[in-house]
């Protein structure tokens, strides 16, 4: 035995500690009592007496106990807080006084630490259940503190109601950092906040009178304070720290619900909101602290990105090295110091405090939880997670094991060799050939502590050191002589601005803000670093003027609100997106003008899902609508989200993320999603004032670009309404209207939601000049109407038009029977020569008419080789073969003349011809549009006026002709082809027969 005893001492974290705390505890009870142990825990007890004075302490003042103590204490494995609060429940009522609980409560404490301080140094228990456990500790000893306390305050001063009702007055202990989190080290304060839920009213009346809530929770609160956190002869339970609460350790020791809303909302600080994210009830009313958290969300996480959270953070990190750590402990100091845990902490919070508004998935008081939250919605790499949770708990284990040795609430590594020592063969650390257990330790440490402060480094500092290395020391130069108008136009017209004196007025309105109010020093600060970098993007943006013009008048339009260039002096790479999309595009500038506050989006884009379904889009448009009850509300909100969309789908096609095949369609669904939801309103509004009507239906069908999913920016929304209804049915409500009235009313109904203007503009245009009789027709049609006039009346024009109708919103069965007449009256039968003639002459018409194409302009859509022609022959020849050959009875032009090529109608090399010249010309379209912010047929035969578009479609340009020229060029030759491939086709069919 003698030999076993000294090969475990010898093998222990600190023989020397070992063998002293093995002598007093044979000295405290008997020689015989280690025979008590079994051999198979007698490591256990080794490792205990070897790595804790603390611990051994605990188990030497048992006496001829300790033996019964520790194998009791270490046979029970985890305990939550309802085992402890099942525990000292009966003990409880048994206590008479404050002193009785305060010592019951010491020395649950010492037998708990002892169990989990032999787990802990055992190397099966992982740090997550070593700080769960000591979290539920903590909790159940709040709990058990709160019910004793409250009753003793109960006999003093009589119960506590709420005003007009017997429900009392609850009170909550919120858990803050490490013990919110679940977090707990051996030796950590525990820092709460005590809140309870009314001011009115007054105690029933007990020994001492009657008493004020604000009076009867303090006297609670200090109570609860003493008992817990106060020194004994036992000892302490927890030390409590209070200075998270409002105005800290200035403000009252505890405040109602209301006053500290109002303090959070009216004087919160970032460090503040930080503090909240842990935020967790661990005692008294949870439903109360529950309902506090829910309502202090807001002030925490913010609905738009802020990116002064990042410098605050910076700063407070700053302020914590320069205040409590200093110099010599930056690197030994594994909470506070190089790469530490506080620095895994800061770069986890300030991430949540910036996307937790946003996403509130990643909204979580558990480090590493949250960790696991960030990478799962991509805000940081999988990589990353992997490496800072790998430190955190290696750090979080080293603290534990510095902590247990006294108790002490200290985080350094220990200075001399033999403390260093022991704390790696506390670890588990063993020598191996000629490195030692702390040169194995201290390799380990360094490796993630290097990993934390480069995590930190990019998040807290990367985005500073990637913006000077961008703008080097020459633009810095411009932008810090910038009062020196003479020096600087040269430098300006050096760097490619055509207009140097306006680019400089632009310039110093960016630098200095609105006029005749000075710029705030943070502004300056943020300039300094942003200013210069913003010069070297704008200046090789391929538009430098348009780009520095349009950032001028964002920097005006943001004001005072320095939040915004904090937020890109963070971000460089949405610095680069926004003069890009200033450069290239007025369309997404000017959606940013009116709302800066999209700047979320350009944050975002790489985030955000390259494709959304139609589903998708009508599921987030409803949950809007669940934020506010207001009609107007909800109409703002259908623009908002077509607004953000655009935003979404414009990035992604900007950055060439989608093609243009995804963009149209992606642009159609979210027509038809807004359409959808714009009907719903309709119908709601419709039914509060007229009713139901029972048994009818009504549908949306989309025409034209729509109908074939080839909407594109600013694009017109054309739509047909067509309802069905009993002749005999009346509304129930209102003036009992039939269902033609009724269905009238709904889609003008329709119609206004989606096209009236509000304060977030228009949703879309609506064009019902497709629907039956055109512009003379009712707004809306009954099915039978819908399937007669196509039988007697309707026009070629209208069967060529009726090839692209698609049920797009309301009754889906109605929807689909429309679609089906529809296409039985456009495929019925085929083309006669005369038909054909007639679609050609059509076509001739409106080239003549409205293209307006001469020498110095060219109209893209309607003149000559334009889209209109592919779109024209296309459509003839679905007619002409469509009856016959179902598989051609395509909605979009591109599937359409695929399927043609498919059944031999036109040849692979038509094909080619065909459908490239239609992508070119729609992507010309497409890039002038978000270009030029407006649907542009007629477009100026002047290279020039086409460089950026030129530029943005791929042409470089050469010596002898820049982009423009080169685009002209290729759009020349490919509408000859167009037009002559459109002529054949009709020249060849209108000499056949049907």
């Amino acid at each position: 035995m003698r030999r076993k005893v000294e090969r475990l001492i010898k093998d222990s974290p600190s023989p020397a500690l070992a063998r002293a705390n093995l002598t007093r505890l044979i000295e405290s009870g008997s020689a015989k009592s280690v025979n008590k142990i079994p051999a198979s825990d007698l490591p256990s007890l080794f490792r205990l007496l070897g790595g804790s004075a603390y611990l051994s302490d605990v188990l030497i003042r048992q006496g001829r106990d300790w033996p019964d103590l520790f194998l009791r204490q270490i046979a029970t494995e985890q305990k939550t807080t309802s085992d402890h609060l099942a525990e000292l429940a009966p003990a409880l009522r048994r206590c008479a006084s404050g002193d009785e609980l305060a010592r019951l409560l010491r020395r649950h404490k010492q037998r708990e630490y002892l169990r989990i301080g032999a787990r802990d140094l055992s190397p099966s228990v992982s740090v997550e259940e070593t700080t769960r456990e000591l979290s539920a500790l903590a909790e159940a000893s709040l709990e058990i503190a709160y019910r004793f306390c409250r009753s003793e305050v109960e006999k003093d001063f009589g119960a506590l109601s709420l005003p007009g009702g017997d429900k009392p007055n609850r009170f909550v202990i919120l858990g803050m950092g490490k013990l919110g989190g679940e977090e707990l080290n051996f030796s950590s304060d525990i820092d709460i906040i005590y809140l309870y839920e009314e001011d009115e009213g007054e105690s029933a009346g007990g020994g001492k009178g009657k008493t004020t809530p604000r009076q009867f929770f303090h006297t609670l609160a200090e109570r609860i304070t003493r008992v817990v956190g106060d020194i004994t002869e036992d000892g302490f339970v927890f030390r409590i720290d209070l200075r998270l609460r409002p105005l800290g350790r200035n403000g009252p020791l505890v405040q109602s619900l209301g006053s500290a809303l109002l303090y959070y909302e009216s004087w919160g600080q970032c460090w503040e909101r930080s503090a909240l994210i842990k935020a967790r009830a661990v005692a008294g009313a949870a439903e109360l602290g529950t309902r506090f958290l829910r309502d202090v969300e807001p002030f925490v996480y913010r609905r738009y990105l802020d990116f002064t959270t990042i410098e605050e953070l910076r700063h407070m990190k700053m302020r914590i090295q320069r205040e409590l750590l200093g110099p010599q402990n930056e690197k030994s100091n594994v909470k506070l110091g190089y790469g530490g845990i506080r620095e895994i902490e800061f770069f986890a919070q300030a991430l949540q405090l910036l996307n937790g508004g946003a996403e509130p998935g990643v909204r979580q008081q558990n480090t590493l939880r949250a960790l696991e939250l960030l990478a799962g919605h991509g805000f940081i790499s999988l990589r990353e997670k992997a490496k800072l949770s790998d430190a955190y708990r290696f750090l979080r284990d080293v603290e534990h094991k510095i902590q247990m040795v006294q108790e002490g609430h200290v985080h350094s590594i220990p200075g001399d060799d033999a403390g260093r020592r022991a704390l790696a063969r506390r670890l588990g650390y063993e020598a191996r050939g000629r490195r030692s257990e702390w040169q194995l330790f201290r390799r380990d440490l360094l490796s993630r502590t290097a990993s934390v402060r480069r995590a930190f480094d990019r998040l807290f500092y990367g985005a500073q050191k990637e913006l000077r290395s961008r703008s080097g020391p020459g633009l810095s130069e411009i932008w810090n002589d910038l009062d020196q108008e003479e020096l600087l136009l040269p430098e300006l017209a050096r760097l490619g601005f055509a207009d140097p004196q306006r680019a400089y007025r632009n310039l110093l309105e960016m630098r200095d803000g609105a006029a005749y109010s000075p710029p705030s020093p943070r502004r300056i600060a943020v300039m300094r670093i942003l200013g210069p970098a913003l010069i070297a993007e704008i200046a090789k943006s391929g538009a430098p003027d348009r780009a520095l013009a349009n950032f001028a008048e964002f920097s005006h339009r943001v004001g005072a609100r320095t939040g915004f260039l904090s937020l890109l002096a963070e971000n460089p790479k949405t610095t680069r997106l926004l003069v890009s999309l200033f450069a290239n595009s007025q369309f997404l500038t000017d959606l940013f003008l009116k709302r800066p506050e999209l700047l979320d989006s350009l944050i975002r884009v790489d985030l955000t899902q390259l494709r959304k379904t139609r589903g998708e889009m009508g599921r987030r448009l409803l949950a809007a609508f669940a934020d506010t009850a207001e009609l107007e509300g909800r109409l703002n909100a259908i623009r908002r989200y077509k607004a953000e969309e655009f935003i979404r789908i414009a990035l992604h096609d900007l950055g060439g993320s989608l093609e243009l095949g995804d963009v149209i369609v992606q642009l159609s669904e979210l027509a038809e999603a807004c359409v959808e939801a714009a009907l719903a309103l309709s119908l709601e509004e419709i039914e509060k004032s007229f009713g139901t009507l029972p048994g009818g239906k009504f549908t949306v069908l989309g025409m034209g670009k729509l109908g074939g999913k080839e909407i594109d920016y600013n694009s017109d929304l054309d739509l047909i309404f067509v309802y069905d209804a009993p002749d005999e049915a009346r509304s129930q409500g209102g003036q009992g209207l039939d269902p033609h009235d009724y269905y009238v009313r709904l889609g003008q109904k329709l119609m206004t939601f989606l096209s009236a203007p509000t304060e977030e503009g228009i949703a879309y245009r609506i064009d019902l000049r497709l629907r039956p009789s055109g512009k003379f027709g009712p707004v809306v049609s009954s099915l039978a109407a819908f399937r007669h006039y196509h039988q007697t009346s309707s026009e070629l024009w209208e069967r060529q038009a009726l090839i692209k109708a698609r049920f797009v919103a309301g009754e889906r069965s109605l929807g689909t029977g429309v679609e089906r007449v529809a296409e039985d009256f456009a495929y019925g039968r085929g083309l006669t020569p005369d038909g054909v003639g007639e679609i050609h002459h059509l076509r001739m018409r409106m080239e003549r008419e409205l293209a307006r194409e001469d020498a110095s302009r060219f109209n893209l859509k309607k003149g000559k080789g334009g889209m209109v022609d592919i779109e024209f022959l296309t459509q003839m020849l679905q007619l002409s073969h469509g009856w016959r050959l179902p598989a051609l009875r395509e909605r979009g032009t591109l599937e359409a003349l695929k399927a043609l090529k498919k059944e031999k109608i036109i040849k692979a090399s038509e094909h080619r011809l065909l459908s490239e010249g239609y992508l070119f010309l729609r992507r010309l379209d497409h890039r002038l549009r978000l270009q030029r912010d407006q649907s542009i047929d007629t477009v100026e035969r002047e290279p020039g006026e086409l460089y950026g578009v030129a530029q943005a479609l791929g042409y470089k340009g050469n010596k002898k002709k820049n982009p423009g020229a080169l685009l002209l060029r290729d759009y020349e030759a490919r509408r000859e082809r167009i037009r002559a491939c459109y002529q054949r086709f009709f020249k060849m069919s209108a000499t056949e027969g049907e």
